[in-house]
């Protein structure tokens, strides 16, 4: 009987250890990558934001599949093109995923576009992602994006269910 007591709180301590370690690793994640990505989205900044992916980056989305230096060129041709608009990214997170150096993550964005005198207008999108600890930084090795799951349009209803990103 002593070793099932023992069993159940080796048992619990692990779980307990898991659980800590995996928040530790969010935190990291969210000020290493997240917290700049919104920066570096939100403020056209190419340079900074293709350094939070690695330089065989593999993305995905509606417009195709891109890799590497075609992928970040793309960023910085898009990124330096003049507009009044202005871009606001928020993330919410359904499931994080880390072993070892590695992570996948998967979620929904929030895209709010304002320009002066005109409405602002709202997009949201799912996102998996696959990042990893390299050189002691967390980078996007894997981005894959979509507006739609099985022909239904991503709403604020998607989004408000998974764990919003705040810093």
């Amino acid at each position: 009987m002593k070793s099932v007591y023992t069993l159940l709180i080796f048992a619990f301590l692990s779980i307990c250890s898991f659980s800590q370690n995996k928040k530790a690793i969010i935190r990291e994640v969210n000020q290493e990558l997240w917290k700049p990505f919104k920066k570096h989205f939100e403020a056209k900044n190419w340079k900074e934001f293709n350094k939070l992916h690695t330089d065989d980056v593999l993305r995905v989305n509606s417009y195709g599949i891109r890799m590497g230096k075609e992928y970040k060129n793309t960023v910085k041709s898009s990124y330096q093109k003049i507009s009044t608009r202005k871009r606001q990214i928020d993330f919410s997170f359904e499931q994080r995923v880390y072993k070892k150096n590695i992570g996948y993550e998967v979620g929904y964005y929030r895209i709010k576009y304002t320009e002066k005198n005109k409405e602002p207008f709202v997009t949201y999108g799912r996102f998996h992602v696959v990042i990893n600890k390299l050189k002691n930084k967390w980078l996007i090795i894997q981005d894959w994006d979509t507006d739609v799951i099985n022909g239904t349009k991503i709403t604020a209803e998607y989004f408000n269910k998974g764990t919003l990103l705040i810093f």
